[in-house]
């Protein structure tokens, strides 16, 4: 078994597929070509190899690539925090991760992605690190790297400067996930014409033909709610005999993945 093309192809798909899933949450097309190993910072993501591989890889992605996909994901003007970049990168990478076992060739490799940490990539011949460069049109998103040597046994993944050394099977590390199934799954949409206050005396008292007061105008804006969070705001429309909501303003993509988590 020619181990060591397997495992550069393996790097190959697991960056091409995370391009894919950059391409998926920025609504960007967006293609993945090699590039020269080098070094700098950025935030690097422990991935290990089961089944018909075994090892360990190194995924890195530069510290500019990571802040613009984060801004743009997330509708943020400022820097994005730690813990936005780690949320953030294990969706993408476990994405990516998933989606290489779906490949011709690959179905009996899984790929298992453990926490993003900061550091610099890991570069030289020495370090066997390929990289990539991720652009939408002439302009670079981002800007890849993986080292590590993956065989049919265990073996020592490459480490980045600054970060622990990652065992080949992690522990807190998460399953390969999919940010595509994530994206489908349903949450309850509220859509609120208005809130009041009542007395005890006023609520019991209610029945059959009793009138609330709502204090609103008709044409005033409904909000619509995920949990207990306002993401929008709309007017009440007719669709096809049905009620509905016409979108007149919408909070950030930022504070709408905020409500997902009620």
């Amino acid at each position: 078994m020619a181990t060591r093309l397997n495992a550069e192809g393996l790097a190959a798909a697991l960056a091409q597929e995370f391009g894919t899933a950059v391409e998926a949450v920025l609504g960007l097309r967006v293609t993945v070509s090699t590039a020269a190993p080098s070094a700098g910072p950025g935030w690097a993501t422990p991935m290990t190899a089961t089944g018909a591989l075994t090892g360990a890889l190194l995924a890195h992605v530069d510290s500019v690539g990571v802040s613009a996909i984060a801004r743009q994901m997330m509708g943020l003007e400022e820097e994005p925090e730690d813990p936005v970049v780690v949320d953030m990168l294990r969706s993408l990478w476990s994405q990516a991760a998933a989606a290489v076992a779906r490949r011709n060739g690959f179905a009996e490799v899984t790929l298992t992605s453990g926490a993003p940490v900061a550091g610099d990539a890991a570069s030289g011949p020495e370090s066997g690190a390929s990289a990539w460069v991720v652009r939408s049109g002439d302009a670079v998103v981002a800007t890849l790297s993986v080292a590590g040597v993956v065989v049919a046994g265990v073996v020592a993944p490459a480490r980045a400067a600054g970060t622990a050394a990652v065992p080949a099977t992690p522990g807190g590390s998460t399953g390969p996930g999919n940010l595509a199934a994530l994206l489908d799954i349903d949450l309850p949409l509220v859509v609120r014409f208005a809130r009041t206050e009542l007395s005890l005396r006023e609520l019991t008292a209610l029945g059959p033909g009793s009138m609330v007061d709502m204090g609103r105008s008709p044409d005033d804006p409904v909000q619509l709610l995920v949990g207990t969070q306002v993401i929008a705001e709309g007017e009440v429309v007719v669709v096809a005999g049905n009620y509905g909501v016409r979108i007149t303003s919408l909070v950030s993509p930022a504070e709408r993945l905020k409500a997902m988590e009620l």
